[in-house]
């Protein structure tokens, strides 16, 4: 069940405090201390979230994999879509941030395939490509991150046809994969296309990325003037760039096409901008960057005792980041073992909850908004397996002059009795709710319009035969009921539950104005053929 007060409570605190995430990840644990209090999975799914987020922008690895991993655990027994694939998706920020590229595939993919299945559009849809791409490309598998970039950026142009940044970014994405694919007259169309967006960018940054970009496509292409055109265009920015490791790194590859090029002083200016950065910086990551930038410099300036220097400290640096990223992988080990224990708890948690938020407390039925969800599920699976999805449709005759003659408590027990009638039907494909006071609603996957027929036959047979007595109902003073049936394919008209038993309740009204203690079924095919709704076969 959702909460939306809350849930836009959590939204607002996250955007609130994003400048801060030390202050951000605080409010966001006050949140979730509240979030199980409360009880609610989807709030509690969505704190999860959110704070596996907050731990990815301060790059708590360990952190960011163990919320992932419980936003997942809860908000895949809700029916919010959207969340469930960004928790796949946060989970395969985890796995990508320890560079097991395949775990990270595998969460992106099954995000992937919720947002087509659901048919999500928006940014949620653009986020997974783009991570789809990020992943290929990090693999050496270049040609399917151009498939998805591309993706990405028509998605992109229908979300924010006037967003620059994010056109921007999607384009420097697709051509720095051109460029390593060999394909730099692509990248330079892509590039050339991108103009307009790049000359609305304020941020300075993915100018000078523009820039960047385009002076590696040109080198590509040997095109040396328009490679140093660009490049000095991308120069005049370096003052004002923000410390993204990613743009310095683009730098390293314009150092060595530089030095390719015997243009030494443009080198030399590439290579101060990178060791200013890395002073600022120290990352292992970092100085890897910087002393590869080094001996390759040292190394083509005819200088090899300066460059055997900065070579074996790579070779050490190298040795450190895999011990890194052995630590990294412990420290998930560990990790998920700690979680396990608090998963299991929050699995027996959710069951519980589930189970109460499911349920009519009454009669032990589907509530109403269990069995909105449980018809979607059939609708689904009807419409992939070419299949008819059915609704039956009760309502208890005279129940009003039940209540008044024998009580409420009397009339409690009548719907119970309805309601045992109707779950000794109940299968697989035949699923049953308390729908509303004295109302219940059937859902059938796959049945022929007979079997459906059968079912509301026996619940009403059953029930004559109980012989429960009504005795201010005018239909022989005994308990009955009226019954509507509908049993349909998949179509524009027919893909909500709520669709389909609107369609019942009109044959359940049908009954009831003709005379009650009867079932009618709408005749699907000729409503479909004439345009008009109706007509109601009565089933005897």
């Amino acid at each position: 069940m959702r909460d939306k007060r809350a849930i836009e409570k959590l939204r607002k605190v996250f955007q609130e405090y994003s400048s801060d995430p030390v202050r951000q990840i605080k409010e966001l644990k006050k949140l979730l201390k509240e979030a199980h209090d409360s009880g609610n999975i989807h709030y509690i799914g969505c704190c999860y979230q959110l704070l596996a987020a907050a731990y990815k922008s301060v790059e708590n690895n360990k952190n960011l994999f163990a919320s992932a991993l419980k936003a997942l655990t809860f908000l895949k027994h809700t029916d919010d879509h959207k969340m469930i694939a960004n928790a796949y998706t946060g989970l395969g920020v985890a796995y990508f941030d320890q560079e097991n590229y395949q775990l990270a595939l595998a969460n992106y993919d099954k995000a992937y395939e919720i947002i087509r299945r659901h048919r999500i559009t928006g940014v949620n849809r653009i986020i997974v490509l783009n991570d789809l791409a990020t992943v290929y490309s990090a693999m050496g598998d270049y040609k399917t991150g151009i498939y998805y970039l591309t993706e990405c950026l028509e998605q992109t142009k229908k979300e924010s046809p006037d967003g620059a940044p994010e056109l921007l970014a999607v384009t420097l994405n697709l051509s720095d994969s051109l460029i390593y694919d060999r394909r730099p007259a692509e990248a330079v169309k892509a590039l050339e296309d991108a103009k307009n967006w790049a000359a609305k960018v304020e941020y300075k940054t993915y100018i000078c990325a523009y820039y960047v970009k385009y002076a590696m496509a040109e080198y590509g292409l040997k095109h040396k003037k328009q490679f140093v055109k660009y490049l000095d265009k991308a120069l005049e920015l370096k003052g004002e760039l923000s410390d993204a490791y990613w743009v310095y790194e683009d730098f390293g590859r314009i150092e060595h096409m530089l030095l390719e090029c015997g243009d030494i002083q443009r080198a030399q200016t590439v290579v101060d901008m990178i060791k200013a950065y890395c002073g600022r910086n120290d990352t292992t990551m970092d100085r890897l960057l910087l002393n590869s930038t080094m001996a390759d410099f040292y190394k083509s300036t005819g200088q090899p005792d300066k460059a055997v220097v900065y070579y074996e400290q790579l070779e050490k640096l190298y040795k450190d980041r895999t011990n890194e990223l052995k630590q990294v992988q412990l420290n998930i080990h560990k990790s998920m073992k700690a979680a396990d224990s608090a998963i299991s708890r929050l699995n027996k948690m959710i069951l519980e909850s589930e189970e109460r938020a499911k349920t009519d407390p009454l009669t032990g039925l589907l509530n109403r908004s269990a069995m909105i969800r449980t018809g979607g599920e059939f609708i689904e699976a009807a419409s992939e397996m070419k299949k008819k999805v059915g609704a039956i449709f009760i309502d208890i005759d005279c129940f009003k002059e039940c209540n008044d003659t024998y009580g409420h408590a009397r009339g409690d027990e009548i719907i119970k009795e309805v309601a045992d009638l109707c779950r000794k039907e109940e299968s697989d494909t035949v699923r049953f709710a308390r729908y509303g006071g004295d109302e219940f609603l059937g859902m059938t996957l796959g049945l022929s319009d007979t079997a459906v027929a059968a079912i509301a036959k026996r619940i009403s047979k059953n029930l004559r035969e109980a012989d429960i007595p009504n005795e201010k109902s005018p239909l022989g003073g005994r308990l009955t009921v009226s019954v509507g049936i509908v049993n349909v394919p998949v179509t524009d008209r027919t893909d909500t539950m709520i669709r389909i038993a609107n369609y019942a309740d009109k044959a359940v009204y049908h009954s009831k104005r003709s005379g009650k203690n009867c079932i009618h079924m709408l005749d699907w095919a000729h409503m479909e053929n004439d345009g008009k709704e109706g007509p109601f076969v009565r089933i005897e």
